[in-house]
Formats: C-alpha cells, sequence, structure tokens
C-alpha cells in the first residue's frame, strides 16, 4: 500500500509542477556571463528627474561551488560605483543576498552602506495560475551619523505577454506591474512614506529592456535599452586614454 502512496503523492506533484511557467530565461542571462569580462547595459534615461542621459548597469556572472550569482554594479555620470548588488541565482528565481549603496562626503570620498535585507525574492523563474508577488523589502540608514532609518519596499507582479523591439530586434517579453513605498523615519521630524506605482518589461535573452516608476508629484524615474556593451570595450571606450 505504501509503494502506491508513494506513487499518488508524486503524480500530484509532477502535475502541480505541470502547472507552472518556467521564464527564467526572460531575466538577465547570468549563466552566459559567467567567465566573460560581462556586459553593461546602457539604458537611456526616460525620467524626468534630472539626472544623466544614460544610466549603466554592468552585469558579471559568478560560479561557485555553492551556487550561481550575478554581481550588479550601477554606475554615476562619472563611472564611479553607486550601488553594489549580488544576486544568487536559485532554481525557484532571483534572491537578493547583498546591496551596498555608496554615497560620497563633502570631499568625494565614497561611504558605503551596507542594506539589510528583509525580504529578498526579488524575481520568479515561474508563473503560476494564480499571480504570486515578488519584490524585496530593505532597510538602511544612508545618512552617517544620522539615526534615520529609510525603508524600500517593492513588489512585482506579472501583467501580461508582449513583444518589444530592443536593440533593434523584436523579442517575446513580459509585462511586470510594480508598487512600491519609500519609508523614512526620523526620530526627531517624523516619518513620511511616499508610494509609487511602475511596471517593468523583460525581453526574451536579454533581461530587463525597460522600465518606469511613476513617483507622483515628484516626477518618474524610467529607462529603456539603448546598448548593450562588453565591459572591455565599454573600458576602452570610457575610460581615459
Amino acid at each position: 500500500m505504501k509503494p502506491i502512496f508513494t506513487l499518488l503523492i508524486l503524480i500530484v506533484t509532477l502535475t502541480a509542477c505541470s502547472d507552472r511557467r518556467d521564464i527564467r530565461e526572460y531575466y538577465f542571462p547570468a549563466r552566459e556571463l559567467v567567465n566573460t569580462d560581462g556586459k553593461v547595459y546602457a539604458y537611456e534615461n526616460t525620467g524626468t528627474l534630472p539626472g544623466p542621459d544614460t544610466i549603466y548597469w554592468y552585469y558579471l556572472g559568478v560560479d561557485l561551488d555553492t551556487a550561481l550569482y550575478l554581481s550588479v554594479t550601477r554606475y554615476g555620470p562619472d563611472l564611479s560605483p553607486q550601488q553594489l548588488a549580488r544576486e544568487e541565482v536559485t532554481n525557484e528565481g532571483i534572491r537578493m543576498r547583498k546591496l551596498t549603496v555608496l554615497g560620497q562626503d563633502s570631499l568625494g570620498v565614497a561611504i558605503p552602506t551596507e542594506v539589510e535585507m528583509l525580504f529578498n525574492r526579488s524575481f520568479p523563474f515561474y508563473l503560476d495560475k494564480v499571480p504570486t508577488t515578488y519584490g524585496y523589502r530593505m532597510r538602511g540608514k544612508f545618512t552617517p551619523g544620522s539615526e534615520i532609518v529609510t525603508y524600500v519596499s517593492l513588489e512585482r507582479k506579472y501583467r501580461k505577454d508582449t513583444t518589444v523591439t530592443v536593440l533593434g530586434e523584436e523579442r517575446d517579453a513580459l509585462v511586470f506591474d510594480l508598487a512600491g513605498e519609500v519609508s523614512v523615519r526620523d526620530p526627531e521630524d517624523g516619518d513620511i512614506s511616499p508610494q509609487f506605482t511602475g511596471y517593468e518589461i523583460y525581453a526574451r535573452g536579454v533581461g530587463l529592456a525597460e522600465y518606469y516608476r511613476d513617483l507622483g508629484a515628484a516626477g518618474a524615474l524610467g529607462g529603456r535599452l539603448q546598448r548593450l556593451i562588453p565591459m572591455n570595450d565599454f573600458a576602452l571606450e570610457r575610460l581615459p586614454k
């Protein structure tokens, strides 16, 4: 009787798994970025806030004995690192394992702030029939010597399939809706918690192709992928000769 019972459990499990759609090909291709110099994703700035015309994110795959990771770096206009992240690629999806934000003091010296991750299931590799919300929640003190604590939350939820033209080529894509909050908790001046909404479009075989965040009266953040550059070429192009 026990073998039959075990078989029934296996059948139920396989049936449940078959209802889940695998979408890992729509995220950044971590495996392809292993044993390379990585790639820089150059996004045209489509937001309304002051900022550079182009926003650069550098992705590098790191394959360790224990897991596969994506090393992610955002560069400022002067090509100084502004944000460093390490994402673990698991069977179920992406988990944000570490995030460091680099500010500057009055002399321009970098001040690193390591952010504490409270929830880190940032991107799913499977879509269920009933959409599941993924995202992250983090907190950190970004003002040196201050007791002000900032919490940042983001929820990512699948909306629909679509197609987009990326780098001159039409690709299948997925649209995710975003909802989030930035909560600033100041012991002296009190708390503020502005919310935002938006969307992201992930193209198959590429990763994030477009994003938009509506900050209400404060404006909007947005970007559209315009170039994909091997890091060696990027360094030759942008660094002083």
